[in-house]
């Protein structure tokens, strides 16, 4: 029997404290466009559990009122059973949101994330993700329209709280899967091209019942160059009246801390590159044992063979396994012949050649526990 995926917006791990500062974070995974799919998360679920929710690449909603093949079968219940999954959906129209809202509520799924803060130019130009940052009254607007059309629909969308009640609420979707209820969260950079358009982005924000603001702290012109603007981070922070989550450069359990100890306020953290770099970060930051090459290896292989179940092609399962490897790569020294292999690869037979020349021939960092 398929769960609910009403069960996908809970908080799996009981405790996320760091023995280290006794702070209690619970961390997001951010959506990587082409690598987080439903094979990822179920993988990294299975052999790193500790994600409170992993956002989905985003469904672009568009007129036809329809999402592509690809994108539902992401978000399908049976794909995503006992992951912790938030649909993000990408559209700079009301309406349309409006009705992805419902398509997801209809799976099952009790938060829908607002993507606004993708930087990709064809994106931008068509004033979605960042794009749609740079007219803050069409926003405003937006937002407004939105919440009267899901009232109109009959949902009840759950009012913000403290950091505390919102994590309670990740928590309580598991025993309490009501319908007719649903959270509509958003993912944000602090501006397009100014960090000065955070001050009217946190206005607007402040006036609808958004259930967390996931503010990834550059603008979108910045793409990922440069470093996270913290300090217009923290000044959004103190503006807002909804519980918050950083987003941005968070690679080591040193970056976590260093984090925490400047904002111990924030709750909640949400780590995309981090995490295919180290599988293992969050279970390292909570105490645990650092990621071992031969659980590395097992997690490689485990997502090699899911994409290859479910992708056409050869050259495409590659392209997965390139990405993937340029994050995971880093925790060699000494084989870089073998990654540029990987890079070059042509065919599947190549491929797994170089791989296993990587963990043969490579350096593997192991911490010392």
């Amino acid at each position: 029997m398929v769960k609910d995926p009403a069960d996908n917006n809970r908080n799996p791990a009981d405790n996320n404290r760091n023995p280290a500062d006794g702070k209690e974070i619970r961390f997001l995974c951010a959506p990587l466009e082409g690598i987080t799919g439903f094979p990822f998360r179920q993988i990294h679920h299975s052999m790193f559990p500790g994600i409170a929710a992993y956002y989905t690449p985003f469904l672009v909603a568009n007129q036809t009122m329809k999402f592509k093949n690809k994108e539902m079968r992401d978000v399908l219940p049976e794909n995503n059973a006992g992951v912790p999954t938030v649909p993000q959906i990408l559209t700079n129209r009301a309406d349309q949101f409006v009705h992805a809202v419902l398509r997801m509520q209809e799976l099952g799924y009790r938060e829908i994330n607002l993507n606004l803060g993708c930087p990709m130019p064809m994106q931008v130009t068509k004033k979605r993700g960042a794009g749609f940052l740079a007219d803050q009254d069409v926003l405003d607007r937006f937002f407004e329209e939105t919440f009267q059309e899901l009232e109109h629909a009959g949902l009840n969308v759950e009012e913000t709280g403290t950091s505390e009640q919102c994590a309670g609420r990740i928590k309580a979707d598991r025993e309490n899967p009501a319908a007719g209820s649903v959270r509509v969260s958003v993912k944000t950079r602090i501006g397009l091209e100014d960090a000065a358009e955070a001050d009217g982005l946190m206005k607007i924000f402040n006036r609808y019942p958004l259930s967390l603001i996931v503010i990834h702290a550059r603008r979108g012109v910045d793409f990922y160059k440069g470093s996270p603007d913290l300090d217009t981070f923290g000044k959004m922070l103190e503006q807002s009246s909804h519980p918050v989550c950083y987003n941005g450069d968070l690679f080591t359990t040193e970056d976590i801390v260093r984090f925490t100890k400047r904002f111990p306020a924030v709750d909640f953290l949400m780590i995309g590159r981090g995490l295919l770099q180290n599988p293992a970060l969050i279970r390292e930051y909570k105490g645990g044992k650092p990621l071992q090459e031969e659980e590395l290896r097992t997690y490689m292989q485990r997502l090699f063979e899911a994409y290859h179940s479910v992708i056409s092609g050869d050259m495409n399962v590659m392209y997965k396994m390139k990405e993937l490897w340029t994050y995971a790569g880093t925790q060699f020294t000494g084989a870089d012949r073998f990654l540029k292999q990987i890079r070059k690869a042509r065919s599947i037979e190549s491929y797994e050649a170089a791989a296993a020349g990587v963990f043969r021939e490579g350096q593997f960092h192991t911490k010392v526990l």
